[in-house]
């Protein structure tokens, strides 16, 4: 098989996931209730990941890779453009820092500004828009860090263990990405 394309940064580069990537650490993060608070998932197994990774990978609106170190190859996340509209040229946004050793550090901007800039180079896209838990305040300003901007809010969107939260909407236009 040949190895997928590296989108690289200073200090992580993204990649296409495989099967492979189908681990037993990347299972933990979504079983771990600190990594999965914000997450629709809350629980998986190996089979289902494999099974997740295929229909990325047979997607062609999706845009699925991994986050890496740079310096010892470690899978620390996920990254995501689904679904993409290409017709409208607009894609949406998620991310996933799973291993909590790199939460904190800077990592989720620097992967946001890769897949961003991919996106309006390479993909040809012109915007990308995110929705958010208002609660969510660390995804909040990194994200406003690499551009994105508030553009809506629905009101109680979100049902949250039971509680409703507020759905932040925000967008990046190639127009205005530097």
């Amino acid at each position: 098989m040949a190895q997928a394309k590296k989108i690289v940064g200073e200090r992580v580069y993204l990649r296409e996931l495989t099967l492979a990537d189908a681990t037993q650490e990347y299972c933990d993060w979504l079983n771990d209730p600190e990594v999965n608070y914000y997450l629709e998932t809350r629980q998986s197994t190996i089979s289902e990941l494999e099974k997740y990774i295929q229909k990325q990978i047979d997607d062609p609106n999706s845009f699925f890779v991994g986050i890496f170190d740079n310096t010892n190859d470690l899978h620390i996340g996920n990254i995501k453009l689904e679904p993409i509209e290409w017709d409208k040229k607009v894609a949406t946004f998620g991310i996933l820092i799973g291993n909590k050793d790199y939460w904190n550090k800077g990592i989720g901007t620097e992967a946001t500004n890769l897949i961003v800039r991919h996106a309006f180079e390479e993909m040809q896209l012109d915007e990308i828009k995110l929705g958010v838990i208002d609660l969510n305040k660390r995804a909040i300003r990194a994200y406003e860090k690499v551009g994105f901007k508030m553009t809506g809010v629905r009101k109680n969107a979100i049902d949250h263990d039971g509680q409703k939260f507020d759905d932040v909407i925000m967008t990046i236009k190639k127009e205005n990405y530097v």
